[in-house]
């Protein structure tokens, strides 16, 4: 009874630390396009909800 229990908690903890690594790995990769865009402005659009 009691493994089960920490077995599903460990598979809850894996999926949640899963998730958080992909939201950063995706918030990273948009920090790099965002800091590395060209200066004339013509990639505003893709970088508007950051105004």
């Amino acid at each position: 009874m009691e493994t089960s229990i920490v077995i599903i908690i460990y598979i809850v903890m894996f999926l949640i630390a899963f998730v958080l690594c992909f939201a950063s790995v995706k918030y990273f990769i948009t920090m790099w396009k965002f800091k590395n865009r060209k200066k004339d402005g013509s990639e505003d659009d893709d970088f508007k909800r950051f105004d």
